[in-house]
């Protein structure tokens, strides 16, 4: 089953103008589409389909050029085999970090449509492994995704709109597993970009046990790519 860009906030099915692809056999999960955190809306009768989204010029933005980020925790995230993509590439991310945390990565599309692809849907079915199955420690850097993890279950595969997007890894120092975040502005112009999703980030605060809400310490690194 292929999970393609869909504007979700809560849960992940898919992107990195990137799709997320289910791995076939043991890889896959258990369940139907009924298990999915958005329903797909059929188009009414008569009525047109609503024209596909195209990615605004992307002039000359240098994607390798460094985003300045909030980063206490000195978190580094690298996109593997490279930033510069074309259609089909199968795409992994490398993260470490300095500080213990747990660990949120967004993409942002080339037309702003902001979705988190870690933790994902798969992942967070395994019950197991809930509690830590984001949690990065210092020293012990990570690749997502990871054939050897027997829950990973999907791939990366850099797919069309083309132009430039936005891999933003956020870590927090308190336990979180899900952020709701709004699209944002097309990140062609990446620092405008990342500075809009930070500021809202920041304001997000965590609900614990006792249904205090509470602040938590986030860190951010933030990549730009080019599905060309």
């Amino acid at each position: 089953m292929t999970y393609c860009l869909a504007a979700l906030r809560t849960l992940v099915v898919g992107t990195l103008a990137i799709a997320c692809v289910a791995l076939p056999a043991k890889a896959q999960l258990e369940g139907n589409d009924n298990s999915r955190a958005v329903r797909i809306i059929e188009t009414p009768p008569g009525q047109p389909a609503a024209p596909a989204l195209s990615a605004p010029p992307m002039g000359n933005v240098d994607i390798r050029l460094p985003i300045k980020v909030q980063n206490p925790a000195e978190v580094e995230l690298a996109v593997l085999p490279d930033v510069e993509l074309v259609p089909g590439t199968r795409v992994s991310l490398r993260i470490a970090t300095k500080q213990q945390g747990y660990l949120i990565v967004v993409d942002v599309d080339p037309t702003g449509k902001l979705t988190q692809i870690y933790p994902n849907r798969h992942s967070l079915q395994v019950r197991d492994s809930r509690e830590t199955l984001n949690l990065i420690k210092p020293g012990q850097p990570i690749t997502i995704p990871n054939r050897d993890n027997p829950f990973a279950g999907f791939e990366f595969v850099a797919s069309l709109p083309a132009g430039v997007g936005m891999l933003v890894a956020i870590l927090s120092d308190r336990p979180v597993h899900l952020i709701d975040l709004p699209d944002i502005a097309p990140p062609h112009n990446g620092q405008t970009a990342f500075d809009q999703l930070m500021e809202v980030a920041r304001q997000l605060r965590i609900a614990r046990e006792d249904g205090r809400l509470v602040e938590a310490k986030w860190s951010f690194d933030a990549k730009l790519y080019l599905v060309k």
